[in-house]
Protein backbone atom coordinates (compact mmCIF):
# COMPACT_ATOMS: atom_id res chain seq x y z
CA UNK A 1 0.00 0.00 0.00
CA UNK A 2 1.10 3.60 -0.70
CA UNK A 3 0.22 6.69 1.22
CA UNK A 4 -0.71 9.94 -1.06
CA UNK A 5 -0.73 13.36 0.64
CA UNK A 6 -1.61 16.56 -0.95
CA UNK A 7 -2.36 19.99 0.79
CA UNK A 8 -5.81 20.70 -2.15
CA UNK A 9 -8.68 18.42 -1.74
CA UNK A 10 -7.23 16.61 -4.38
CA UNK A 11 -10.39 16.47 -6.73
CA UNK A 12 -9.65 18.00 -9.19
CA UNK A 13 -5.74 18.11 -9.76
CA UNK A 14 -4.80 16.31 -12.59
CA UNK A 15 -0.96 15.58 -11.49
CA UNK A 16 -2.68 13.56 -8.40
CA UNK A 17 -5.29 11.84 -9.86
CA UNK A 18 -3.54 10.67 -12.29
CA UNK A 19 -1.29 8.81 -9.83
CA UNK A 20 -4.50 7.63 -7.66
CA UNK A 21 -6.00 6.42 -10.95
CA UNK A 22 -3.13 4.60 -12.19
CA UNK A 23 -3.14 3.24 -8.79
CA UNK A 24 -6.31 2.00 -8.53
CA UNK A 25 -6.42 0.48 -12.02
CA UNK A 26 -3.43 -1.63 -11.03
CA UNK A 27 -4.82 -2.79 -7.78
CA UNK A 28 -2.84 -1.18 -5.78
CA UNK A 29 -3.79 -0.34 -2.21
CA UNK A 30 -3.64 3.14 -1.71
CA UNK A 31 -4.84 5.63 1.07
CA UNK A 32 -5.00 9.72 0.35
CA UNK A 33 -4.64 12.60 3.35
CA UNK A 34 -6.16 15.56 1.55
CA UNK A 35 -7.67 19.19 2.54
CA UNK A 36 -10.88 19.66 2.62
CA UNK A 37 -10.39 24.31 2.81
CA UNK A 38 -14.27 24.61 1.75
CA UNK A 39 -15.96 21.57 4.23
CA UNK A 40 -17.49 20.23 0.97
CA UNK A 41 -15.99 16.52 0.71
CA UNK A 42 -17.14 13.20 2.30
CA UNK A 43 -14.78 10.79 3.61
CA UNK A 44 -14.52 7.18 1.70
CA UNK A 45 -13.26 3.99 3.63
CA UNK A 46 -9.46 5.08 1.83
CA UNK A 47 -9.39 8.95 1.52
CA UNK A 48 -9.35 11.53 4.45
CA UNK A 49 -9.70 14.89 4.93
CA UNK A 50 -8.33 17.74 7.09
CA UNK A 51 -11.50 19.80 7.64
CA UNK A 52 -10.12 23.56 8.78
CA UNK A 53 -11.71 26.23 6.19
CA UNK A 54 -9.11 28.21 4.49
CA UNK A 55 -8.83 30.29 1.72
CA UNK A 56 -5.86 29.46 -1.33
CA UNK A 57 -3.60 32.34 -1.76
CA UNK A 58 -2.76 33.41 1.50
CA UNK A 59 0.80 32.48 1.70
CA UNK A 60 1.62 33.52 5.36
CA UNK A 61 -1.48 34.29 6.25
CA UNK A 62 -1.87 30.94 6.35
CA UNK A 63 1.15 29.25 8.38
CA UNK A 64 -0.84 28.10 11.09
CA UNK A 65 -3.64 26.21 9.28
CA UNK A 66 -0.63 24.57 7.64
CA UNK A 67 0.85 23.59 10.80
CA UNK A 68 -2.27 22.42 11.41
CA UNK A 69 -2.44 20.46 8.17
CA UNK A 70 1.08 18.82 8.88
CA UNK A 71 -0.26 18.02 12.60
CA UNK A 72 -2.97 16.34 10.90
CA UNK A 73 -0.69 14.13 8.01
CA UNK A 74 1.64 13.17 11.06
CA UNK A 75 -1.65 11.92 13.19
CA UNK A 76 -3.26 10.22 10.37
CA UNK A 77 0.54 8.72 8.95
CA UNK A 78 1.29 7.18 12.24
CA UNK A 79 -2.72 5.24 12.53
CA UNK A 80 -1.79 3.61 9.61
CA UNK A 81 1.67 3.12 9.93
CA UNK A 82 1.25 -0.61 9.78
CA UNK A 83 -0.93 -0.61 6.12
CA UNK A 84 1.43 1.21 4.00
CA UNK A 85 5.15 0.96 3.53
CA UNK A 86 5.56 4.22 0.69
CA UNK A 87 4.54 7.66 1.13
CA UNK A 88 4.39 9.95 -1.69
CA UNK A 89 4.35 13.72 -0.96
CA UNK A 90 3.63 16.70 -2.85
CA UNK A 91 5.60 19.56 -2.63
CA UNK A 92 6.87 21.03 0.51
CA UNK A 93 3.41 21.19 2.43
CA UNK A 94 3.25 17.46 3.17
CA UNK A 95 6.95 16.54 3.01
CA UNK A 96 8.22 16.93 6.71
CA UNK A 97 5.42 14.31 7.72
CA UNK A 98 6.98 11.87 5.04
CA UNK A 99 10.26 12.70 6.00
CA UNK A 100 9.40 11.66 9.68
CA UNK A 101 7.69 8.64 8.85
CA UNK A 102 11.06 7.95 7.05
CA UNK A 103 13.36 8.54 9.99
CA UNK A 104 11.13 6.88 12.69
CA UNK A 105 9.19 4.18 11.01
CA UNK A 106 11.80 3.15 7.70
CA UNK A 107 8.69 4.11 5.51
CA UNK A 108 10.30 4.90 1.90
CA UNK A 109 9.59 8.42 0.50
CA UNK A 110 8.59 9.93 -2.62
CA UNK A 111 9.28 13.70 -3.14
CA UNK A 112 6.90 14.83 -6.10
CA UNK A 113 7.77 18.57 -6.26
CA UNK A 114 5.09 20.64 -8.49
CA UNK A 115 6.77 23.86 -7.63
CA UNK A 116 9.92 24.99 -5.85
CA UNK A 117 8.91 26.54 -2.37
CA UNK A 118 10.87 29.19 -2.23
CA UNK A 119 9.98 30.90 -5.45
CA UNK A 120 5.99 29.86 -5.36
CA UNK A 121 6.18 31.82 -2.08
CA UNK A 122 8.06 34.83 -3.67
CA UNK A 123 10.58 33.90 -0.54
CA UNK A 124 13.26 36.22 -2.83
CA UNK A 125 15.44 38.19 -0.06
CA UNK A 126 13.84 36.81 3.38
CA UNK A 127 15.94 34.94 5.75
CA UNK A 128 13.34 32.27 5.89
CA UNK A 129 14.63 31.68 2.48
CA UNK A 130 17.60 30.05 3.52
CA UNK A 131 16.11 28.15 6.26
CA UNK A 132 13.87 26.58 3.97
CA UNK A 133 16.44 25.80 1.84
CA UNK A 134 18.39 23.79 4.43
CA UNK A 135 15.40 21.50 4.95
CA UNK A 136 14.63 21.14 1.14
CA UNK A 137 18.53 20.06 1.10
CA UNK A 138 17.51 17.17 3.88
CA UNK A 139 14.38 16.75 2.12
CA UNK A 140 15.55 15.59 -0.88
CA UNK A 141 19.08 14.00 0.60
CA UNK A 142 16.31 11.39 2.34
CA UNK A 143 14.05 10.34 -0.24
CA UNK A 144 13.75 7.65 -2.61
CA UNK A 145 12.60 9.39 -5.44
CA UNK A 146 12.26 13.16 -6.83
CA UNK A 147 9.95 13.99 -9.38
CA UNK A 148 10.32 17.16 -11.01
CA UNK A 149 7.87 18.35 -13.96
CA UNK A 150 10.21 19.23 -16.50
CA UNK A 151 13.93 18.58 -16.86
CA UNK A 152 14.76 22.30 -17.51
CA UNK A 153 13.75 22.57 -13.76
CA UNK A 154 16.07 20.89 -12.14
CA UNK A 155 18.92 23.81 -11.99
CA UNK A 156 16.42 25.42 -9.57
CA UNK A 157 15.87 22.84 -6.88
CA UNK A 158 19.91 22.92 -6.71
CA UNK A 159 20.81 19.88 -4.61
CA UNK A 160 21.33 16.86 -6.10
CA UNK A 161 19.31 13.47 -5.74
CA UNK A 162 20.19 9.92 -6.76
CA UNK A 163 16.53 9.37 -7.71
CA UNK A 164 15.60 12.62 -9.88
CA UNK A 165 13.22 11.60 -12.41
CA UNK A 166 10.34 13.38 -14.66
CA UNK A 167 6.73 13.92 -15.17
CA UNK A 168 5.65 16.69 -16.63
CA UNK A 169 2.31 18.36 -16.24
CA UNK A 170 0.29 15.94 -18.95
CA UNK A 171 -3.23 15.83 -16.89
CA UNK A 172 -4.96 12.60 -17.18
CA UNK A 173 -6.90 12.48 -20.62
CA UNK A 174 -8.11 9.00 -19.51
CA UNK A 175 -11.81 8.36 -20.95
CA UNK A 176 -12.20 12.10 -22.02
CA UNK A 177 -13.46 13.10 -25.03
CA UNK A 178 -13.69 16.72 -26.30
CA UNK A 179 -14.91 18.16 -28.96
CA UNK A 180 -12.32 19.13 -31.41
CA UNK A 181 -13.38 20.46 -34.29
CA UNK A 182 -13.54 24.52 -34.21
CA UNK A 183 -16.76 26.18 -36.27
CA UNK A 184 -15.12 27.66 -39.42
CA UNK A 185 -17.79 30.47 -38.82
CA UNK A 186 -17.14 31.68 -34.96
CA UNK A 187 -16.35 34.60 -32.80
CA UNK A 188 -12.95 34.67 -31.51
CA UNK A 189 -12.82 33.08 -28.34
CA UNK A 190 -10.65 32.33 -25.76
CA UNK A 191 -10.70 30.41 -22.94
CA UNK A 192 -8.99 29.78 -19.44
CA UNK A 193 -9.30 27.41 -16.68
CA UNK A 194 -6.95 27.06 -13.23
CA UNK A 195 -6.57 28.98 -10.18
CA UNK A 196 -8.01 32.68 -10.29
CA UNK A 197 -4.98 34.30 -8.35
CA UNK A 198 -2.32 36.81 -9.18
CA UNK A 199 0.96 36.79 -11.65
CA UNK A 200 -0.86 34.95 -14.09
CA UNK A 201 -2.06 38.37 -15.95
CA UNK A 202 -5.74 37.18 -15.60
CA UNK A 203 -7.35 40.61 -14.84
CA UNK A 204 -5.94 41.56 -18.82
CA UNK A 205 -8.82 38.91 -19.66
CA UNK A 206 -11.60 41.10 -17.93
CA UNK A 207 -10.12 44.26 -19.34
CA UNK A 208 -9.81 42.34 -23.06
CA UNK A 209 -13.30 41.62 -22.96
CA UNK A 210 -14.55 45.09 -21.74
CA UNK A 211 -12.58 46.82 -24.80
CA UNK A 212 -13.68 43.62 -27.56
CA UNK A 213 -17.15 43.11 -27.87
CA UNK A 214 -16.37 40.89 -30.86
CA UNK A 215 -14.87 38.66 -28.80
CA UNK A 216 -15.58 36.07 -26.14
CA UNK A 217 -14.25 35.23 -22.74
CA UNK A 218 -14.53 32.01 -20.73
CA UNK A 219 -13.37 31.55 -17.84
CA UNK A 220 -13.23 28.48 -15.29
CA UNK A 221 -11.54 28.02 -11.57
CA UNK A 222 -11.59 29.32 -8.15
CA UNK A 223 -9.32 31.40 -6.09
CA UNK A 224 -8.57 35.28 -4.92
CA UNK A 225 -10.02 36.59 -8.42
CA UNK A 226 -13.27 34.63 -8.41
CA UNK A 227 -15.29 37.84 -7.39
CA UNK A 228 -13.82 39.98 -9.73
CA UNK A 229 -14.73 37.13 -12.76
CA UNK A 230 -18.06 36.83 -11.50
CA UNK A 231 -18.57 40.78 -11.56
CA UNK A 232 -17.09 40.60 -14.96
CA UNK A 233 -20.00 38.01 -15.59
CA UNK A 234 -22.63 40.32 -14.82
CA UNK A 235 -21.40 43.32 -16.35
CA UNK A 236 -20.01 41.96 -19.65
CA UNK A 237 -22.14 39.89 -21.99
CA UNK A 238 -19.20 38.27 -23.84
CA UNK A 239 -17.33 37.09 -20.62
CA UNK A 240 -18.90 34.06 -18.98
CA UNK A 241 -17.41 33.07 -15.85
CA UNK A 242 -18.16 29.28 -14.69
CA UNK A 243 -16.12 28.80 -11.13
CA UNK A 244 -15.39 25.67 -10.28
CA UNK A 245 -15.92 22.78 -12.53
CA UNK A 246 -15.61 19.25 -13.66
CA UNK A 247 -12.10 18.50 -15.26
CA UNK A 248 -14.34 16.92 -18.56
CA UNK A 249 -16.04 19.95 -18.86
CA UNK A 250 -13.31 21.90 -18.74
CA UNK A 251 -11.67 19.94 -21.53
CA UNK A 252 -14.40 20.27 -23.58
CA UNK A 253 -14.43 24.50 -22.71
CA UNK A 254 -11.19 24.83 -23.86
CA UNK A 255 -11.93 22.68 -26.80
CA UNK A 256 -14.30 24.99 -28.02
CA UNK A 257 -11.60 27.66 -27.56
CA UNK A 258 -9.74 29.17 -30.48
CA UNK A 259 -6.90 30.23 -27.48
CA UNK A 260 -5.94 28.88 -23.87
CA UNK A 261 -4.96 31.56 -21.82
CA UNK A 262 -1.57 30.59 -19.98
CA UNK A 263 -0.07 33.78 -19.24
CA UNK A 264 2.92 33.81 -16.58
CA UNK A 265 4.50 36.99 -14.82
CA UNK A 266 8.28 36.92 -15.02
CA UNK A 267 8.58 38.75 -11.90
CA UNK A 268 8.48 35.52 -10.07
CA UNK A 269 11.61 32.77 -10.91
CA UNK A 270 8.93 30.13 -10.62
CA UNK A 271 6.60 31.76 -13.17
CA UNK A 272 9.73 31.74 -15.55
CA UNK A 273 10.29 28.02 -15.28
CA UNK A 274 6.26 27.45 -14.93
CA UNK A 275 5.05 23.95 -16.31
CA UNK A 276 1.33 24.50 -16.84
CA UNK A 277 -1.13 21.54 -17.32
CA UNK A 278 -2.28 24.38 -20.27
CA UNK A 279 0.64 23.85 -22.41
CA UNK A 280 -0.28 20.12 -22.60
CA UNK A 281 -4.09 20.89 -22.83
CA UNK A 282 -3.24 22.96 -25.83
CA UNK A 283 -1.54 19.93 -27.55
CA UNK A 284 -3.88 17.33 -26.56
CA UNK A 285 -6.87 19.21 -27.71
CA UNK A 286 -5.20 21.06 -30.40
CA UNK A 287 -5.42 24.50 -29.81
CA UNK A 288 -2.84 27.27 -29.65
CA UNK A 289 -2.05 28.77 -26.26
CA UNK A 290 -1.47 32.45 -25.37
CA UNK A 291 1.50 32.86 -22.77
CA UNK A 292 4.24 34.83 -21.70
CA UNK A 293 7.54 35.37 -23.98
CA UNK A 294 10.87 34.75 -21.97
CA UNK A 295 9.59 31.84 -20.07
CA UNK A 296 10.68 28.20 -20.42
CA UNK A 297 6.65 27.57 -21.73
CA UNK A 298 6.92 30.05 -24.09
CA UNK A 299 9.92 29.07 -25.71
CA UNK A 300 8.46 25.81 -26.35
CA UNK A 301 5.52 27.29 -27.65
CA UNK A 302 7.57 29.64 -30.05
CA UNK A 303 10.22 26.35 -30.92
CA UNK A 304 7.49 24.11 -32.26
CA UNK A 305 4.97 26.82 -33.31
CA UNK A 306 2.42 25.65 -31.02
CA UNK A 307 0.87 29.02 -30.22
CA UNK A 308 1.65 32.63 -29.00
CA UNK A 309 4.30 34.01 -27.17
CA UNK A 310 3.73 37.97 -26.22
CA UNK A 311 5.03 40.35 -23.41
CA UNK A 312 2.92 40.38 -20.17
CA UNK A 313 1.21 43.86 -20.56
CA UNK A 314 -1.99 44.36 -21.68
CA UNK A 315 -1.00 46.30 -24.81
CA UNK A 316 0.99 42.91 -26.08
CA UNK A 317 -2.24 40.67 -25.70
CA UNK A 318 -4.55 43.32 -27.33
CA UNK A 319 -2.05 43.39 -30.45
CA UNK A 320 -1.87 39.55 -30.43
CA UNK A 321 -6.05 39.78 -30.40
CA UNK A 322 -5.85 42.42 -33.33
CA UNK A 323 -3.29 40.67 -35.79
CA UNK A 324 -4.45 36.93 -35.51
CA UNK A 325 -5.86 35.48 -38.06
CA UNK A 326 -7.81 32.05 -38.09
CA UNK A 327 -5.40 30.32 -41.26
CA UNK A 328 -2.47 30.78 -38.52
CA UNK A 329 -4.47 29.62 -36.07
CA UNK A 330 -5.62 26.84 -37.50
CA UNK A 331 -1.78 26.14 -38.85
CA UNK A 332 -0.69 26.34 -35.08
CA UNK A 333 -3.59 23.75 -33.63
CA UNK A 334 -2.52 21.35 -36.67
CA UNK A 335 1.36 21.85 -35.00
CA UNK A 336 0.12 21.14 -31.55
CA UNK A 337 -2.00 17.83 -32.43
CA UNK A 338 1.56 16.51 -34.12
CA UNK A 339 3.33 17.28 -31.69
CA UNK A 340 1.40 15.55 -29.02
CA UNK A 341 1.08 12.31 -31.17
CA UNK A 342 4.28 12.54 -32.13
CA UNK A 343 6.12 13.22 -28.46
CA UNK A 344 3.96 12.86 -25.65
CA UNK A 345 0.66 10.52 -26.09
CA UNK A 346 2.11 8.04 -24.49
CA UNK A 347 4.62 9.50 -22.13
CA UNK A 348 2.53 9.20 -18.92
CA UNK A 349 1.75 5.35 -19.10
CA UNK A 350 5.09 5.00 -20.37
CA UNK A 351 6.57 6.76 -17.32
CA UNK A 352 4.12 4.77 -14.81
CA UNK A 353 4.54 1.97 -15.65
CA UNK A 354 8.42 1.74 -15.98
CA UNK A 355 9.66 3.89 -13.23
CA UNK A 356 6.89 4.89 -10.79
CA UNK A 357 5.10 1.05 -10.56
CA UNK A 358 8.76 -0.63 -10.31
CA UNK A 359 9.40 1.46 -7.16
CA UNK A 360 6.10 0.91 -5.53
CA UNK A 361 6.48 -3.20 -6.28
CA UNK A 362 9.81 -3.01 -5.07
CA UNK A 363 9.04 -1.72 -2.03
CA UNK A 364 5.62 -3.22 -1.12
CA UNK A 365 7.46 -6.46 -0.56
CA UNK A 366 6.18 -8.27 2.28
Amino acid sequence: MIALLRSTDGQPDSRFEKYVDFLNDEGIQNITLCWDRFGVKNETTNRYYYKKESKYGLRFGNVSNLLGFNRFLLKELIRHRKEYKVVHAADFDTILPAIIMKVFFRKKVIYDIYDWYIDSRGLFKSKLRYLIQALEYVNIKLSDMVIICEDEREPQIMFKSRNLKTLPNIPNFKDRKPVLDAKADHRLKIAYVGILGSGRGLTNLIKLAGDNPEIDVEVAGFGPLEKDFAEADKRLQNLTFHGRMDYADALEMMAKADMIYAMYERVNPNQILAAPNKYYEGLYLGRPIVTTVGTLVGAKTLKFNTGYAVDENYESLQNLIDSTDSADLQNKAENARRLWNGKYRTYVADFLSKEYLPFILKNNKK
